[in-house]
């Protein structure tokens, strides 16, 4: 994967499509698709014209995925060229005929843009498709406006699968994604308590605290981790049973697994939603619990084919 960095001109005829593409979903995937088929047509480099920060407006929702995961899934679904742009004050402030003639024209060397039909451009999002149409009418720049996707009536976008992960509801999210939503990061120590109550854990240290959390509870997981899958089940949340204070842990049990995994890079799926979490009595009621946390989990494994959205 090339990418270019903001400030970058591309002398090269491109087919350029424009979005935030938080999430990488079920929707991206259809621009991207589309922009690529146009591009081979054109004999034209197909382009990914993105951002890595959310705009100011929109900055207290946290990220579906951080830049490098956002890189990552695009190249998986054959994205060769990203341009990436930070959506900084002065950018935001360019009229969409500033915007069509600068970035469009002069930066990117755009014959056609793909989009989505409900896209908006420029300063206080004055611009829509129609518009966008008029400005490249003069260049002979094609507009290929991409229907929205719909499941289930809503339509696919980054803030309805923002509100299932943050509820919990990591079916309905991975659905729309059309992958097991995922956090990276590395495996650590925790305090050892889950291997005095039979059932070693270990914490996931994610990358940093601008990736959205699903909702405190224990979750059906897969680690992925130098190509293999280790089944387990994961808690988000701050183990009450045992500490008192209001840090998010990410904590791990990986199911059947004796193998030291503490040092791995790993990329954790959310598969589903097992319970929320709870403050138990005793620890000896917690490990009731977490016996049939883990049956539920194996049963789920049994039932699904989890990897078809890994």
């Amino acid at each position: 994967m090339k990418i270019f960095n903001y400030g970058d001109t591309i002398n090269e005829n491109t087919v350029a499509t424009i979005g935030m593409f938080d999430g990488v979903h079920r929707g991206h995937k259809l621009l991207i698709k589309r922009t690529i088929e146009i591009a081979e047509k054109k004999n034209a480099m197909p382009l990914v014209y993105t951002f890595f920060n959310h705009p100011v407006k929109e900055r207290k929702r946290k990220f579906i995925t951080l830049l490098e995961e956002k890189l990552f899934l695009m190249e998986k679904i054959g994205v060769q060229f990203v341009y990436l742009v930070e959506l900084n004050e002065n950018f935001m402030r360019l009229s969409p005929e500033e915007f069509f003639r600068e970035e469009i024209v002069k930066r990117i060397n755009a014959t056609a843009i793909v989009i989505g039909e409900d896209f908006r451009f420029g300063y206080e999002r004055k611009g829509d498709v129609a518009y966008m149409k008029k400005l490249a009418e003069p260049y002979h720049i094609g507009v290929y406006p991409v229907p929205l996707l719909r499941l289930n009536s809503k339509i696919v976008s980054s803030s309805l699968i923002h509100n299932f992960i943050v509820s919990g509801d990591m079916e309905n999210a991975n659905n729309a994604l059309g992958y097991a939503f995922f956090l990276t990061g590395s495996v650590v120590k925790g305090k050892g308590i889950g291997r005095l109550l039979g059932f070693p854990t270990a914490n996931i240290l994610y990358k940093n605290g601008n990736k959205v959390l699903p909702h405190t509870g224990i979750y059906v997981t897969v680690a992925e981790t130098d190509g293999k899958l280790f089944r387990s089940i994961t808690n988000v949340g701050f183990n009450p049973t045992f500490e008192n204070n209001n840090k998010v842990k990410v904590e791990i049990h990986f199911i059947g697994v004796k193998k030291d995994l503490y040092g791995a890079n790993v990329r954790l799926y959310f598969l589903q939603k097992i319970r929320d979490e709870k403050k138990f009595a005793t620890p000896e009621l917690l490990v009731e619990q977490i016996h049939r946390d883990v049956e539920k989990a194996k049963m789920y494994f049994h039932l699904h084919n989890f990897k078809k959205y890994i």
